[in-house]
């Protein structure tokens, strides 16, 4: 369980902070493969707003931590839904996004109780489309 845990804190831990009525609107900031990768970005905050761990594992997480998280009791997403739970603040503010083939990093600042939290997200390219693939070290 707790590498479950493990897993799925690798990308949502960037919400996890204050109140969750914020949103994100980064891609209107940015151009080309990082506009597509800030894109991601909002949709994954606006999918963990609605608690939609369905969107989140079909299109937002990339295959390979899904599949881990297939591979748990839970599932993708009922381990998401877990995380979910905790999350607090949705609103990710991208402040620097590099991309290099399919890989990509994206800076995030979210608030953390009344503290600004950075965070590198790693995003990998999967069949043209951006997925989540955890926070890089």
């Amino acid at each position: 369980m707790r590498r479950r845990s493990l897993a799925v804190l690798l990308v949502v831990p960037a919400l996890a902070g204050c109140g969750a009525s914020s949103s994100s609107n980064n891609a209107k900031d940015f151009k080309g493969d990082q506009k597509a990768v800030a894109q991601t970005v909002d949709d994954f905050s606006a999918a963990v707003r609605n608690n939609d761990d369905k969107k989140i594992c079909t299109d937002l997480l990339a295959r390979s931590l899904v599949t881990r998280l297939d591979a748990t009791a839970q599932k993708c997403t009922g381990a998401v839904s877990d995380q979910l739970d905790a999350a607090g603040d949705t609103k990710l503010d991208v402040k620097a996004i590099s991309v290099t083939g399919t890989r990509a990093t994206a800076t995030v600042v979210s608030k953390v109780d009344g503290h600004d939290r950075t965070q590198t997200l790693s995003l990998v390219n999967e069949n043209g489309g951006w997925r989540l693939n955890g926070v890089a070290a």
